[in-house]
Protein backbone atom coordinates (compact mmCIF):
# COMPACT_ATOMS: atom_id res chain seq x y z
CA UNK A 1 0.00 0.00 0.00
CA UNK A 2 1.66 3.21 -1.13
CA UNK A 3 1.28 6.62 -2.64
CA UNK A 4 3.29 7.85 -5.59
CA UNK A 5 6.91 8.86 -5.29
CA UNK A 6 7.27 12.62 -5.66
CA UNK A 7 9.47 15.68 -5.26
CA UNK A 8 9.23 16.92 -1.67
CA UNK A 9 11.44 20.03 -1.93
CA UNK A 10 12.83 21.83 -4.98
CA UNK A 11 13.32 25.43 -3.72
CA UNK A 12 12.18 26.81 -7.09
CA UNK A 13 10.49 29.84 -5.49
CA UNK A 14 7.33 29.06 -7.42
CA UNK A 15 4.63 31.38 -6.12
CA UNK A 16 6.90 32.72 -3.38
CA UNK A 17 9.05 35.79 -2.95
CA UNK A 18 12.75 34.88 -3.07
CA UNK A 19 14.58 33.88 -1.01
CA UNK A 20 12.40 31.16 0.45
CA UNK A 21 14.13 28.33 2.32
CA UNK A 22 10.85 26.39 2.91
CA UNK A 23 11.46 26.29 6.68
CA UNK A 24 14.82 24.50 6.44
CA UNK A 25 17.10 25.49 9.32
CA UNK A 26 19.84 24.31 11.65
CA UNK A 27 18.53 21.45 13.79
CA UNK A 28 21.51 20.78 16.09
CA UNK A 29 25.33 20.73 16.16
CA UNK A 30 28.31 22.92 17.05
CA UNK A 31 28.67 24.89 13.82
CA UNK A 32 26.43 27.71 12.64
CA UNK A 33 25.10 28.18 9.11
CA UNK A 34 23.62 30.86 6.93
CA UNK A 35 20.86 29.37 4.78
CA UNK A 36 19.37 31.02 1.72
CA UNK A 37 17.56 30.36 -1.53
CA UNK A 38 18.89 33.28 -3.56
CA UNK A 39 19.43 30.94 -6.52
CA UNK A 40 16.07 29.42 -7.55
CA UNK A 41 16.25 25.66 -7.34
CA UNK A 42 19.01 25.59 -4.74
CA UNK A 43 19.13 25.60 -0.97
CA UNK A 44 22.54 27.04 -0.03
CA UNK A 45 24.03 26.48 3.43
CA UNK A 46 27.20 28.37 4.31
CA UNK A 47 29.09 27.28 7.43
CA UNK A 48 30.10 30.32 9.49
CA UNK A 49 31.01 29.02 12.96
CA UNK A 50 33.91 27.00 14.39
CA UNK A 51 35.76 25.81 11.32
CA UNK A 52 34.59 22.45 10.01
CA UNK A 53 32.57 21.41 13.06
CA UNK A 54 29.44 19.30 12.86
CA UNK A 55 26.01 20.72 12.04
CA UNK A 56 22.63 19.14 11.26
CA UNK A 57 20.12 20.82 8.93
CA UNK A 58 16.52 19.76 8.37
CA UNK A 59 13.09 20.99 7.35
CA UNK A 60 10.75 22.42 9.96
CA UNK A 61 8.82 20.05 12.22
CA UNK A 62 5.53 21.56 11.03
CA UNK A 63 6.44 21.70 7.34
CA UNK A 64 5.02 18.66 5.55
CA UNK A 65 6.50 19.38 2.12
CA UNK A 66 7.23 22.30 -0.19
CA UNK A 67 3.64 22.69 -1.41
CA UNK A 68 2.09 22.58 2.07
CA UNK A 69 1.54 26.26 2.77
CA UNK A 70 -1.18 25.78 5.40
CA UNK A 71 -1.02 22.18 6.62
CA UNK A 72 1.08 20.74 9.42
CA UNK A 73 1.82 17.32 10.86
CA UNK A 74 3.84 14.50 9.35
CA UNK A 75 5.06 13.76 5.82
CA UNK A 76 3.48 10.57 4.48
CA UNK A 77 6.02 8.14 2.97
CA UNK A 78 3.89 4.99 3.30
CA UNK A 79 5.02 2.14 1.07
CA UNK A 80 8.01 3.95 -0.44
CA UNK A 81 11.59 2.73 -0.27
CA UNK A 82 14.01 5.66 -0.36
CA UNK A 83 14.64 9.35 0.01
CA UNK A 84 16.91 10.90 -2.60
CA UNK A 85 18.97 14.06 -2.09
CA UNK A 86 20.65 16.03 -4.91
CA UNK A 87 23.37 17.28 -2.63
CA UNK A 88 27.01 18.35 -2.40
CA UNK A 89 29.64 20.84 -1.18
CA UNK A 90 32.55 22.97 -2.40
CA UNK A 91 35.29 21.16 -0.47
CA UNK A 92 38.29 19.29 -1.78
CA UNK A 93 37.57 15.86 -0.25
CA UNK A 94 34.61 13.70 0.83
CA UNK A 95 32.77 14.53 4.08
CA UNK A 96 30.77 11.94 6.02
CA UNK A 97 27.07 12.79 6.32
CA UNK A 98 24.34 11.08 8.31
CA UNK A 99 20.95 11.41 6.59
CA UNK A 100 18.08 11.18 9.07
CA UNK A 101 14.41 11.68 9.87
CA UNK A 102 12.49 12.34 13.07
CA UNK A 103 9.35 10.26 12.80
CA UNK A 104 6.14 9.07 14.49
CA UNK A 105 4.26 10.98 17.17
CA UNK A 106 7.22 10.16 19.42
CA UNK A 107 9.50 12.32 17.23
CA UNK A 108 12.02 9.45 17.08
CA UNK A 109 15.45 10.28 15.61
CA UNK A 110 16.31 7.64 13.01
CA UNK A 111 19.41 7.42 10.81
CA UNK A 112 18.64 6.40 7.22
CA UNK A 113 21.34 3.80 6.87
CA UNK A 114 25.06 4.30 7.66
CA UNK A 115 26.96 7.55 7.07
CA UNK A 116 27.63 8.39 3.43
CA UNK A 117 30.83 10.00 2.14
CA UNK A 118 29.46 13.02 0.27
CA UNK A 119 31.78 14.00 -2.56
CA UNK A 120 32.71 17.53 -3.68
CA UNK A 121 30.34 18.84 -6.32
CA UNK A 122 26.73 17.77 -6.88
CA UNK A 123 25.64 14.13 -6.76
CA UNK A 124 22.49 12.16 -5.98
CA UNK A 125 22.43 10.16 -2.75
CA UNK A 126 19.75 7.54 -2.16
CA UNK A 127 19.07 6.57 1.46
CA UNK A 128 16.79 3.70 2.59
CA UNK A 129 13.51 3.94 4.47
CA UNK A 130 13.61 0.23 5.32
CA UNK A 131 14.52 0.89 8.95
CA UNK A 132 11.27 2.78 9.59
CA UNK A 133 8.12 1.16 10.93
CA UNK A 134 4.74 1.78 9.28
CA UNK A 135 3.86 4.30 12.01
CA UNK A 136 7.12 6.15 11.37
CA UNK A 137 6.80 6.15 7.57
CA UNK A 138 3.33 7.67 7.68
CA UNK A 139 4.37 10.47 10.03
CA UNK A 140 7.82 11.94 9.28
CA UNK A 141 8.17 15.22 11.19
CA UNK A 142 11.59 16.27 9.90
CA UNK A 143 14.07 15.07 7.27
CA UNK A 144 17.62 16.25 6.87
CA UNK A 145 21.36 15.62 7.08
CA UNK A 146 23.94 15.70 9.86
CA UNK A 147 27.27 16.92 8.48
CA UNK A 148 30.12 15.33 10.45
CA UNK A 149 33.33 17.09 11.55
CA UNK A 150 35.62 18.13 8.68
CA UNK A 151 38.14 20.43 10.40
CA UNK A 152 40.85 19.70 7.82
CA UNK A 153 38.77 21.40 5.13
CA UNK A 154 37.43 24.23 7.29
CA UNK A 155 34.01 25.73 6.74
CA UNK A 156 32.26 24.73 3.52
CA UNK A 157 29.29 25.79 1.43
CA UNK A 158 26.68 23.07 0.97
CA UNK A 159 23.99 22.91 -1.71
CA UNK A 160 20.80 20.85 -1.96
CA UNK A 161 18.80 21.04 -5.18
CA UNK A 162 16.03 18.53 -4.54
CA UNK A 163 14.70 16.08 -1.98
CA UNK A 164 12.30 13.45 -3.27
CA UNK A 165 10.73 10.15 -2.29
CA UNK A 166 11.34 7.08 -4.41
CA UNK A 167 10.44 3.42 -4.65
CA UNK A 168 7.71 1.07 -5.78
CA UNK A 169 4.43 2.74 -6.68
CA UNK A 170 1.37 0.51 -6.31
CA UNK A 171 -2.05 0.92 -7.86
CA UNK A 172 -4.14 1.07 -4.68
CA UNK A 173 -3.94 1.98 -1.01
CA UNK A 174 -6.41 0.91 1.66
CA UNK A 175 -6.29 3.85 4.03
CA UNK A 176 -8.58 2.41 6.73
CA UNK A 177 -10.22 -0.99 7.14
CA UNK A 178 -11.36 -0.91 10.81
CA UNK A 179 -10.41 -4.57 11.24
CA UNK A 180 -9.84 -6.23 14.59
CA UNK A 181 -6.29 -5.40 15.62
CA UNK A 182 -6.16 -2.09 13.75
CA UNK A 183 -5.25 1.15 15.53
CA UNK A 184 -7.27 2.55 18.41
CA UNK A 185 -9.43 -0.50 19.01
CA UNK A 186 -10.45 -0.53 15.39
CA UNK A 187 -11.53 3.12 15.14
CA UNK A 188 -8.33 4.06 13.24
CA UNK A 189 -8.62 7.76 14.00
CA UNK A 190 -12.24 8.19 12.89
CA UNK A 191 -14.10 11.16 14.42
CA UNK A 192 -17.37 13.00 13.98
CA UNK A 193 -16.57 16.03 11.81
CA UNK A 194 -19.80 18.06 11.52
CA UNK A 195 -23.59 17.69 11.87
CA UNK A 196 -22.66 15.93 15.10
CA UNK A 197 -26.21 15.91 16.50
CA UNK A 198 -27.02 13.13 14.04
CA UNK A 199 -24.61 10.70 15.74
CA UNK A 200 -26.38 8.87 18.56
CA UNK A 201 -24.27 9.23 21.71
CA UNK A 202 -22.05 12.06 20.45
CA UNK A 203 -21.41 14.72 23.11
CA UNK A 204 -21.33 17.62 20.67
CA UNK A 205 -17.58 17.58 20.00
CA UNK A 206 -15.42 16.62 17.06
CA UNK A 207 -14.41 13.37 18.69
CA UNK A 208 -15.14 9.66 18.79
CA UNK A 209 -18.18 9.63 21.09
CA UNK A 210 -20.96 7.65 19.44
CA UNK A 211 -18.58 5.76 17.16
CA UNK A 212 -17.66 2.12 17.73
CA UNK A 213 -16.05 -0.84 16.07
CA UNK A 214 -18.24 -3.77 15.11
CA UNK A 215 -15.76 -6.50 15.99
CA UNK A 216 -17.93 -9.21 14.43
CA UNK A 217 -17.24 -7.98 10.90
CA UNK A 218 -14.45 -5.39 11.35
CA UNK A 219 -16.31 -2.18 10.53
CA UNK A 220 -16.74 1.34 11.87
CA UNK A 221 -20.31 1.68 13.14
CA UNK A 222 -22.66 4.36 14.45
CA UNK A 223 -26.39 5.06 14.54
CA UNK A 224 -27.32 8.06 12.41
CA UNK A 225 -30.46 9.63 13.84
CA UNK A 226 -33.41 10.29 11.58
CA UNK A 227 -35.20 13.59 11.16
CA UNK A 228 -32.14 15.83 10.68
CA UNK A 229 -29.14 16.28 8.44
CA UNK A 230 -27.02 13.13 8.37
CA UNK A 231 -23.64 13.17 10.08
CA UNK A 232 -20.22 13.74 8.56
CA UNK A 233 -17.55 11.32 9.83
CA UNK A 234 -13.88 11.59 8.87
CA UNK A 235 -10.52 9.90 9.44
CA UNK A 236 -6.85 10.80 9.00
CA UNK A 237 -3.99 8.55 7.89
CA UNK A 238 -5.26 5.39 9.58
CA UNK A 239 -3.34 5.76 12.83
CA UNK A 240 -4.76 6.64 16.26
CA UNK A 241 -6.61 9.94 16.74
CA UNK A 242 -5.22 10.18 20.28
CA UNK A 243 -7.37 13.18 21.16
CA UNK A 244 -6.24 15.44 18.33
CA UNK A 245 -6.09 15.18 14.54
CA UNK A 246 -2.51 16.50 14.63
CA UNK A 247 -1.41 12.95 15.41
CA UNK A 248 -2.82 11.39 12.24
CA UNK A 249 -2.25 13.94 9.49
CA UNK A 250 -1.28 14.38 6.67
CA UNK A 251 -2.06 11.73 4.04
CA UNK A 252 -0.70 11.74 0.49
CA UNK A 253 -3.25 10.50 -2.07
CA UNK A 254 -1.87 12.50 -4.99
CA UNK A 255 -1.07 9.41 -7.07
CA UNK A 256 -4.64 8.16 -7.19
CA UNK A 257 -7.75 8.80 -9.29
CA UNK A 258 -10.58 7.13 -7.36
CA UNK A 259 -11.81 6.64 -3.82
CA UNK A 260 -13.90 3.55 -3.06
CA UNK A 261 -15.86 3.51 0.19
CA UNK A 262 -17.43 0.18 1.07
CA UNK A 263 -20.32 0.78 3.44
CA UNK A 264 -23.85 -0.19 4.42
CA UNK A 265 -26.94 1.51 5.85
CA UNK A 266 -29.61 -0.44 7.72
CA UNK A 267 -33.13 0.89 8.23
CA UNK A 268 -34.81 -1.33 10.81
CA UNK A 269 -38.23 0.15 9.97
CA UNK A 270 -37.82 -0.15 6.23
CA UNK A 271 -39.25 3.30 5.49
CA UNK A 272 -36.23 5.04 3.99
CA UNK A 273 -35.31 5.19 0.36
CA UNK A 274 -31.70 5.38 -0.80
CA UNK A 275 -29.31 7.47 1.32
CA UNK A 276 -27.37 10.29 -0.32
CA UNK A 277 -23.61 10.05 0.42
CA UNK A 278 -20.98 12.69 -0.36
CA UNK A 279 -17.33 11.79 0.05
CA UNK A 280 -15.03 14.66 0.93
CA UNK A 281 -11.54 15.60 2.00
CA UNK A 282 -9.93 18.45 3.92
CA UNK A 283 -6.49 19.47 2.71
CA UNK A 284 -3.73 22.07 3.21
CA UNK A 285 -5.29 23.72 6.23
CA UNK A 286 -8.57 21.74 6.38
CA UNK A 287 -10.04 23.28 3.21
CA UNK A 288 -13.20 21.30 2.41
CA UNK A 289 -13.48 19.68 -1.04
CA UNK A 290 -16.15 17.28 -2.27
CA UNK A 291 -14.97 14.15 -4.08
CA UNK A 292 -16.89 13.70 -7.30
CA UNK A 293 -20.68 13.48 -7.46
CA UNK A 294 -23.15 12.36 -4.82
CA UNK A 295 -23.66 8.60 -4.53
CA UNK A 296 -26.87 6.79 -3.67
CA UNK A 297 -26.65 4.06 -1.01
CA UNK A 298 -29.56 1.62 -0.56
CA UNK A 299 -30.66 1.31 3.08
CA UNK A 300 -30.95 -2.47 2.74
CA UNK A 301 -28.26 -3.49 5.26
CA UNK A 302 -26.01 -4.81 2.49
CA UNK A 303 -22.48 -3.63 1.77
CA UNK A 304 -21.98 -1.60 -1.39
CA UNK A 305 -18.94 -0.01 -3.03
CA UNK A 306 -19.38 3.71 -3.65
CA UNK A 307 -16.77 5.07 -6.07
CA UNK A 308 -15.85 8.77 -6.15
CA UNK A 309 -13.58 10.66 -8.53
CA UNK A 310 -10.60 12.67 -7.26
CA UNK A 311 -10.44 14.66 -10.49
CA UNK A 312 -10.02 18.40 -10.05
CA UNK A 313 -9.15 18.27 -6.35
CA UNK A 314 -6.19 20.32 -5.12
CA UNK A 315 -3.49 19.70 -2.50
CA UNK A 316 -4.18 15.96 -2.43
CA UNK A 317 -0.62 15.36 -1.21
CA UNK A 318 -1.43 17.08 2.11
CA UNK A 319 -4.84 15.71 3.14
CA UNK A 320 -5.64 16.19 6.83
CA UNK A 321 -8.94 14.29 6.73
CA UNK A 322 -11.17 12.40 4.34
CA UNK A 323 -14.67 11.21 5.10
CA UNK A 324 -18.36 10.87 4.24
CA UNK A 325 -21.22 13.32 4.65
CA UNK A 326 -24.63 11.67 4.82
CA UNK A 327 -27.84 13.19 3.49
CA UNK A 328 -31.12 13.62 5.39
CA UNK A 329 -33.22 10.55 6.19
CA UNK A 330 -36.49 9.94 8.03
CA UNK A 331 -35.67 6.94 10.22
CA UNK A 332 -32.62 6.03 12.29
CA UNK A 333 -29.95 4.22 10.28
CA UNK A 334 -27.16 1.93 11.45
CA UNK A 335 -24.15 2.90 9.35
CA UNK A 336 -21.17 0.61 8.86
CA UNK A 337 -17.99 1.46 6.93
CA UNK A 338 -15.87 -1.50 5.97
CA UNK A 339 -12.96 0.14 4.13
CA UNK A 340 -11.72 3.21 2.28
CA UNK A 341 -9.43 2.51 -0.68
CA UNK A 342 -7.71 4.90 -3.09
CA UNK A 343 -6.80 3.55 -6.53
CA UNK A 344 -5.73 4.50 -10.03
CA UNK A 345 -7.93 4.32 -13.12
CA UNK A 346 -7.62 0.86 -14.69
CA UNK A 347 -5.10 0.33 -17.48
CA UNK A 348 -6.44 0.53 -21.07
CA UNK A 349 -6.69 -3.27 -21.30
CA UNK A 350 -9.31 -3.25 -18.54
CA UNK A 351 -10.90 0.13 -19.23
CA UNK A 352 -13.64 -1.36 -21.43
CA UNK A 353 -14.72 -3.72 -18.66
CA UNK A 354 -14.56 -0.85 -16.17
CA UNK A 355 -16.80 1.31 -18.37
CA UNK A 356 -19.24 -1.57 -18.77
CA UNK A 357 -19.66 -1.60 -14.98
CA UNK A 358 -20.66 2.03 -15.03
CA UNK A 359 -17.27 3.70 -14.48
CA UNK A 360 -17.19 6.54 -12.00
CA UNK A 361 -20.10 6.67 -9.61
CA UNK A 362 -20.71 2.93 -9.95
CA UNK A 363 -22.27 1.06 -7.07
CA UNK A 364 -21.64 -2.65 -6.74
CA UNK A 365 -23.39 -4.92 -4.30
CA UNK A 366 -21.09 -7.49 -2.73
CA UNK A 367 -21.43 -10.06 -0.05
CA UNK A 368 -19.52 -8.93 3.04
CA UNK A 369 -16.91 -11.45 4.14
Amino acid sequence: MAQSASALYTWDNSGNAAPNVENWAKNFGNNTVTIDNSIPGELTMVETGAAGTTVAISDGANRVRESSTASSGGTDLTGLSFLEFDFGHNGSAPVNVQFFVQASTGFNFLALGPDIAVQPGMNTYQVPLSGLTAAQKVYVRTMGFNIRDHAAQGNLTWTCREVRSAGQTLTSRTLVDFNVGSAEGGLQGAIGDFDLAAIAGNNGGQNQTGLSQNAANGTLQWTDLGGSAGAAVAWGNGTAWNGNTFNNRCTDISGYDLCTIRMSATDALGGNGPLSVQAFLRSNGFVFQAMGALASLPTDGQFHDLVFSLSGLTNTNVVELSGVNLGTHTNDLVIQIDSVTFSVVPEPTSAIAFAALGGLGMLRRRRHA
